[in-house]
């Protein structure tokens, strides 16, 4: 985990603002690719379709449950940064930025994950489509 100088408030809120209008746009793009694999957009004598269709509505479900995890986390997060204003001891600046930067490692996991997920259906359907229109 990377250690610095303790942000500001503002920074952390920043950053928490970023994050939670990075998850909205994910939530928005897990939804457009649910339906996406639960269509009949695709050819269907695709070798293994269905079996890679929900292998990758496996793989959603999993990154939905991270998505509702650092979801929550934000949330409280965010609450709990009021409370920094509060609190103007050394011990105070370093639990915020622990907990900050271990809700940033989190947030890295989940944009990895999704990334990963995300590009390899979109790869495969993109492949699957394109050869409907041959």
């Amino acid at each position: 985990m990377e250690t610095s100088i303790p942000l500001s408030i503002d920074q952390y809120h920043e950053d928490v603002k970023v994050w939670k209008s990075n998850i909205a746009l994910a939530v928005d793009e897990i939804r457009f690719i649910e339906n996406l694999t639960q269509s009949y957009a695709f050819e269907p004598t695709t070798p293994n379709l269905f079996e890679r269709l929900e292998d990758f509505k496996s793989e959603i479900y999993k990154i939905k449950k991270l998505l509702d995890n650092i979801q929550k986390l934000l949330s409280k997060h965010d609450l709990e940064l009021s409370g920094m204003l509060e609190c103007d001891t050394m011990a105070c600046d370093i639990y915020f930025q622990e907990k900050h930067l271990l809700i940033k490692e989190n947030y890295r996991q989940f944009v990895n994950s999704y990334g990963k997920t995300k590009t390899e259906i979109f790869n495969y359907c993109g492949t699957i489509l394109k050869k409907r229109k041959k």
